[in-house]
């Protein structure tokens, strides 16, 4: 009777083993995936106050960047539209969208518009849109692509990377010694 129960023992055993090992490796499989999908959507999604529609703007409404971006041509920073940009044309709804009716809501609220930046430079890089814009000339789409053109706001961060400029500064013979950008 002994060897029976010292084998139920040993067999029970290696059952708690391979449910441990079964364990770790669906625990690593989790990690493994739930990391690759941080790392490959560039960290967590960005959420806007609204789920904001360039394409109307820029495309339907033939608006230029600067009506709702004023610093671009002036500033290092390009600036968001603060509530009386907004205001001036969303006071009362432009439709019945989802969207602006909630845009609506939020500018009445009195609550702040609170954007947040969908391209990001390292901390070391100091980049300028007026030296970019009006000393170089660029368009808008030169770094930011289509986003003129998008119907929702992308849900993450693009962070540009040092070869974006240095191909470009390149093909422009613009100057891309470290110092140029890197403080």
């Amino acid at each position: 009777m002994t060897e029976t129960s010292g084998s139920d023992a040993s067999g029970e055993g290696r059952g708690i083993q391979r449910a441990h090992l079964l364990a770790a490796l669906v625990g690593f499989v989790v990690f493994f995936v739930a990391s690759a999908a941080i790392v490959g959507s560039g960290g967590r999604g960005v959420d806007q106050p609204i789920p904001f529609n360039h394409r109307i703007h820029t495309v339907d409404n033939d608006m230029a960047c600067t009506e709702c971006h004023a610093f671009y041509e002036k500033e290092a920073f390009s600036g968001f539209p603060d509530r009386d940009t907004c205001a001036f044309c969303h006071e009362e709804p432009q439709g019945e969208s989802a969207a602006e009716l909630a845009l609506v809501e939020l500018l009445k609220s009195g609550a702040p518009l609170d954007w947040k930046p969908l391209f990001r430079q390292p901390p070391h890089v100091f980049y300028s849109h007026r030296r970019h814009v009006q000393a170089a000339e660029i368009e808008c789409e030169s770094c930011h692509g289509d986003i003129g053109q998008s119907e929702a706001p992308p849900r993450r961060v693009r962070r540009l990377e040092m070869d974006d400029c240095i191909d470009c500064h390149q093909e422009e013979d613009a100057a891309y010694d470290c110092t140029t950008c890197h403080r």
